[in-house]
């Protein structure tokens, strides 16, 4: 089992990736066409899942971000509890909140990310 700086760094990991999995999958397409796109929309949704999950664990793992860094953990506990609702209450899923937050939260926490590792 790998320790703990080496789970932490995964995780961080996993995030920046998938971050570069949703750039990817939505490109340079409008909210219109991703709004008209179901197998993209689906693509994101996933990449959301991971990023949320491993923000999870971030929190579990490193528990000294949360005052070192609030801004940063308080975008863990949104992808977080973004996550839940995609994968538990998938009937609620409002396709434009997810494009809205792909647009607005995902580049901030990419931002956030970099300042740290």
């Amino acid at each position: 089992m790998r320790d703990k700086a080496g789970r932490v760094s995964e995780r961080l990991q996993d995030i920046r990736e998938a971050i570069a999995n949703v750039r990817a999958d939505i490109g340079t397409i409008s909210r219109e066409a991703y709004l008209a796109d179901g197998k993209t929309q689906r693509a994101v949704i996933e990449s959301l899942i991971v990023i949320g999950e491993a923000a999870n664990s971030l929190m579990k793992l490193a528990p000294a971000l949360e005052q070192d860094h609030p801004g940063l953990w308080q975008s863990f506990r949104d992808a977080y509890d973004m996550r839940i609702v995609l994968t538990h209450e998938y009937f609620r899923v409002d396709a434009g909140v997810v494009w809205d937050t792909v647009q607005n939260d995902l580049p901030a926490l990419n931002q956030a990310l970099s300042e740290i590792a």
